[in-house]
């Protein structure tokens, strides 16, 4: 089939990009470390509880279908090889219903798989949705959780009040076992779930919240710097940065997340503006050094995708992880090589989450 065929062949077919668009075993035959030590993986669950959690906002579901929704994400998450799944829109009016949920469906896993996952659901600012965890037993040792839910967010303008984030990013660190000879490693995880564009009518700004992401983004990268810098500068620890942005990677909240920009950026008189889609217009020369790549959009592979979501006919990237420059090496296809990395964008079965969930693999 000619090139030009093949294009033709996808622009009237989207839907088969998608069904293309997934990768394959997150190993490596060429890695001479062999197999992953550890595979990280996001999802969005798109609103997953209790039954009676999930009618708060989806009226139509029933508990067949709930279930037909958990058989699809562990498809997922057994496609995926997913050892540690960061997940957001986890619903519960409480703590311990969404706790609950979560069990329920680390049970699931476990009758797939015969594989247990213990279950960690954080705090949260909003109603019902927050951030959570399913961590397999058989990986290592949790040795500490941290919410960032009650930490007030740097602000764009000082007029303006003291802010906190809707859910709260949500950390995790694992004492992980090594598969070799090569001796465990400390892995920090970064869970967050940024304000979405939904209810723009109540945002001054009239940017589908940009602007609130924008500080949620300063907020996180300023946190982990500051806490797991000496860290993993030293080699001791490898820090994940992951979950739902709810903005594309070309928007002011991602790249203040990254570290080319800071919120200082956007303050007074300024270098930089924002466009109508919250992307940065800024003057020649301000963009920064990052602190945090991506190793999903870093990987030209991955990037050929459409993106983690659709909304009516428009892909993004909304998902994402990241990691800083002392952590990248470990998420690398083989030793030496970059830009090529053991990441992941898995889109099917659809009926798991209207999100993709994304994944990548650490080796040591």
């Amino acid at each position: 089939m000619s090139r030009f065929l093949i294009f033709l062949f996808f622009l009237l077919n989207p839907f088969s990009l998608l069904a293309q668009a997934r990768t394959a075993d997150l190993s490596s035959p060429i890695d001479e470390r062999g197999k992953p030590e550890l595979v990280v993986c996001s999802q969005n669950l798109e609103n997953y509880g209790s039954l009676d959690d999930v009618h708060r906002r989806e009226k139509q579901m029933t508990k067949t279908l709930l279930a037909e929704k958990e058989a699809a994400l562990v498809k997922r998450f057994l496609k995926a090889k997913c050892d540690v799944i960061a997940v957001q829109e986890l619903l519960g009016a409480t703590q311990a219903k969404a706790k609950a949920a979560l069990e329920h469906l680390a049970k699931v896993i476990q009758y797939r798989s015969n594989r247990v996952f213990h279950v960690y659901a954080g705090p949260t600012n909003s109603k019902i949705s927050r951030n959570g965890y399913l961590v397999a037993a058989d990986v290592g040792e949790v040795v500490n959780t941290l919410s960032y839910a009650r930490v007030e967010l740097p602000k764009i303008s000082e007029e303006q009040k003291p802010r906190e984030f809707v859910r709260g990013p949500y950390e995790l660190q694992i004492q992980v076992n090594a598969k070799g000879d090569t001796g465990s490693k400390l892995v920090t995880l970064v869970n967050f779930h940024l304000k979405s564009k939904a209810f723009n009518s109540k945002d001054p700004t009239e940017l589908e919240w940009e602007t609130l992401r924008m500080e949620m983004a300063e907020a996180i990268r300023r946190i982990v710097l500051r806490r797991h810098e000496e860290s993993f500068a030293s080699g001791e620890s490898l820090l994940v940065v992951l979950g739902d942005r709810n903005s594309n990677f070309d928007a002011a909240s991602a790249r203040i997340l990254t570290g080319e920009l800071t919120l200082q950026h956007f303050q007074g008189a300024a270098p930089c503006r924002l466009n109508k889609r919250g992307v940065p217009l800024c003057a020649p020369g301000v963009a920064l050094p990052a602190k945090l790549f991506s190793v999903l959009i870093g990987d030209e592979r991955l990037r050929m995708r459409p993106g983690t979501y659709q909304y009516e006919k428009t892909f993004s990237w909304l998902d994402e992880i990241l990691v800083p420059a002392e952590t990248i090496g470990f998420a690398t296809e083989r030793v030496g090589v970059e830009g090529r990395y053991l990441g992941g964008v898995y889109y099917e079965p659809e009926e798991a989450s209207d999100h993709a969930l994304v994944a990548v693999g650490l080796n040591w």
